[in-house]
């Protein structure tokens, strides 16, 4: 079993659980469609204690996740590439769209709602269609305004995106770029979204002598 598809763990957020004080953990993960990965997913997050999982090439089985605990609320996108996984019973979520290659939840936190986004393009598949899927998201979103005390308002568009792209890009690892990275990063800077990804991060693939850094998550 290659351990190394468990590195991809990333935290964007540090956000207050609607009633609590504990903050909202998300675990973002590749399973590589591995039997014996997505069994260990229940141990990893036993440890982890993620409130969310952002799954990405989940192993499935009679079209369902085999290793998954019951209690857990699973989405998944049509072609079951992409999904959300809520361990956490303290969360209700809505399902906002399940699309091709991507699936969409809204959370309702004390202020605003927060929309998570799992996604994934194979790297045989054009990179345009997963980002126009997860585009149409986007623009649907409604937008909130906040006023802290002694502070103008600002403009809340609360969104957290954890996708399996494989694009290269420098700003997130690669020494190189290639035409789908900069598609990608297209669409970054026009949604004025953030990557969370640090150049200088370990590689989130590795396979005998390949590494790459295809997983990226965005937030806004």
């Amino acid at each position: 079993m290659d351990n190394s598809i468990f590195e991809n763990t990333q935290f964007p957020y540090n956000i207050a659980i609607e009633s609590s004080n504990e903050p909202l953990k998300i675990l973002q993960i590749n399973l590589a469609r591995a039997k014996a990965a997505t069994n260990q997913l229940q141990e990893t997050a036993s440890t982890i204690k993620p409130n969310v999982i952002l799954v990405q090439e989940q192993y499935i089985n009679n079209n369902v996740i085999p290793g998954i605990p019951q209690t857990w609320k699973t989405f998944s996108s049509s072609n079951q590439k992409a999904a959300i996984l809520i361990p956490s019973s303290k969360l209700k979520p809505a399902l906002l769209a399940t699309k091709v290659n991507m699936v969409a939840l809204k959370i309702q936190m004390s202020s605003f709602p927060i929309t998570i986004i799992s996604a994934y393009s194979s790297p045989a598949q054009n990179v345009h269609t997963t980002l126009q899927e997860i585009q149409e998201i986007i623009s649907s979103l409604p937008i909130f305004w906040h006023q802290a005390i002694g502070l103008a308002p600002i403009m809340i568009f609360s969104i957290i995106i954890g996708a399996d792209l494989n694009g290269h890009n420098t700003l997130w690892g690669y020494r190189s770029n290639d035409n789908r990275g900069k598609d990608i990063l297209e669409f970054i800077l026009a949604n004025n979204l953030n990557i969370i990804n640090k150049p200088d991060a370990l590689p989130t693939f590795q396979r005998n002598n390949s590494v790459g850094w295809p997983y990226l998550t965005l937030c806004s």
